[in-house]
């Protein structure tokens, strides 16, 4: 298993072993957004220096087990349990994580540092924390949403997967700081497992012709529902999501030694030169050009 993760992308940092179980694991996502997943189980209380004095940033925190704190230098104080997500900012501010003796604590980590938070967020982290220090935005038992993607995050080997799933999370937790609209359905947390369903069956079955009929069978939502809820959530269509996954899909397998003929069928394109096409006006240049540059 371990092997494995190393593989994927992770690397590890254990505490010394006399201090009992403590460990974390962690892999580059993007420029400035790192996932960690700590599983920490200390013999006796341990408090963790973490110094941010020239950083700052945004970090997501979905609870598996157990709790632990953080404290400030300034005196602040933020909880972290199991089965609920917080969402903190910090800017040039140091502290310690606290952790319990003889107690599990295990979270995952989405980390955002400022740059990359602004592509996502224009407004910046000032509009989030004007003064500087720590501030805890959110703190709520974990959605359905967020508990599928943490369980496919843990397990997760494919780049573009995990990229999917952090900037799923992040999407999920920026939109709660938006206010709502009196024009915009709400969706439920069943809805939303469904709509995450039909995401995750895209990414596993793009080899197979999926059509919008099979994905609403499949997650037992109407082709109105799944249309107007994927607008919602993803800001986008069903069919362009598709080929976004299909195409940065296709140019990993490229990248990777694939053949033209093998990678469209991998991607569910049964004809090469259909394949061709819709790669070249996806990417603006042909798949037999990213084959070539690696060969």
């Amino acid at each position: 298993m371990e092997q494995d993760r190393e593989a994927a992308g992770w690397t590890r940092r254990q505490l010394d072993l006399q201090m009992g179980e403590c460990r974390a694991d962690q892999r580059q996502v993007d420029q400035g957004v790192l996932l960690v997943h700590s599983d920490y189980r200390p013999r006796l209380a341990l408090a963790e220096q973490s110094k941010h004095d020239d950083a700052g940033g945004l970090v997501i925190t979905i609870g598996l087990e157990g709790a632990s704190h953080y404290a400030t230098r300034d005196g602040e104080q933020l909880r972290f349990q199991g089965g609920h997500t917080t969402m903190t900012v910090f800017r040039h501010t140091s502290g310690e994580r606290r952790f319990e003796a003889g107690q599990r604590a295990a979270q995952l980590r989405v980390l955002v540092d400022e740059d990359a938070l602004a592509r996502y967020w224009p407004e910046g982290l000032t509009s989030l924390l004007p003064n500087g220090g720590a501030r805890q935005l959110a703190h709520a038992a974990t959605t359905a949403a967020s508990a599928l993607h943490a369980r496919a995050l843990l397990r997760a080997t494919d780049p573009l997967a995990v990229h999917i799933g952090v900037l799923s999370l992040l999407a999920e937790q920026l939109r709660g700081l938006r206010p709502v609209s009196p024009h915009v359905p709400r969706w439920s947390d069943t809805d939303i497992a469904k709509l995450e369903r039909a995401y995750a069956l895209m990414q596993e079955q793009m080899a197979q012709e999926l059509t919008l009929d099979y994905l609403c069978a499949q997650v037992g939502l109407s082709l109105f529902k799944l249309k107007q809820g994927w607008r919602y959530r993803y800001n986008d269509s069903p069919q362009r999501t598709l080929l976004a996954l299909r195409m940065q899909r296709a140019k990993l397998l490229l990248e990777n030694g694939c053949q033209v003929a093998q990678a469209g069928w991998q991607t569910g394109y049964r004809h090469p030169a259909n394949f061709s096409a819709a790669f070249s006006r996806y990417f603006g240049y042909a798949p037999k050009t990213v084959a070539r540059a690696k060969g």
